[in-house]
């Protein structure tokens, strides 16, 4: 099996319903679920509403009740596009770099344009969550899953031990979040390549390869 498939294998089942290609409302989903995520990055969560989604996509209220539900169901979908584009950026890290861990966190920054659209998502949901029990849950799970997988790429790829993978990647992953909560608020002190530069030296003074 190559990094690819391996990396694919250990992404969270339910992401692969989510993105069904074979399901025919799976993909305008996916497309509604992005311009969402533009509005939320461009005007703020308050103005993702059913109304102002249906005029940015030509559309009724009703198209979009049918395909969330309720406004719950639409942010759900949001914050599940954002990780389902984070992962890409992953794969293709991980790919493109033979499994640098380094690059894997990058990909997960907002050091892309992209990037920043789904750290204004990311932190939309902490607000979100701080009220809502359910989405407190979602945060935990992804947060879980996202600490698993760098964890097993620690072990596959450098050789480290379970304990040693674990306590690496939650180290990692606080660097992480830190660096990206200041990079949104303070773009110009926390550009791309400063991020880069810190988390490649808290790597190394760390011991996680880079």
């Amino acid at each position: 099996m190559d990094r690819l498939h391996e990396w694919d294998a250990s992404i969270p089942a339910w992401m692969g319903r989510f993105d069904d290609v074979s399901n025919p409302d799976s993909l305008r989903r996916q497309e509604f679920a992005a311009a969402a995520i533009g509005l939320v990055a461009s005007r703020g969560l308050e103005h993702l509403t059913f109304r102002r989604l249906a005029a940015e996509m030509d559309c009724s209220t009703t198209t979009i009740a049918s395909l969330f539900g309720d406004r719950q169901g639409l942010w759900l979908a949001v914050y599940r596009m954002t990780i389902l584009r984070t992962q890409a950026r992953i794969r293709e890290a991980y790919v493109r770099t033979n499994g640098s861990p380094l690059a894997c966190i990058l990909a997960q920054m907002p050091v892309t344009p992209q990037g920043r659209e789904d750290w204004a998502v990311y932190l939309a949901q902490n607000t979100v969550a701080a009220a809502n029990p359910a989405f407190q849950a979602e945060y935990r799970q992804q947060v879980r899953y996202a600490v698993r997988d760098f964890a097993e790429l620690l072990m596959r790829e450098n050789d480290f031990s379970q304990q040693s993978a674990r306590r690496a990647s939650r180290q990692a992953f606080t660097f992480l979040i830190g660096t990206a909560v200041q990079a949104c608020f303070e773009p110009r002190s926390w550009s791309a390549r400063r991020q880069e530069e810190f988390l490649r030296h808290q790597f190394e003074l760390n011991g996680i390869p880079v």
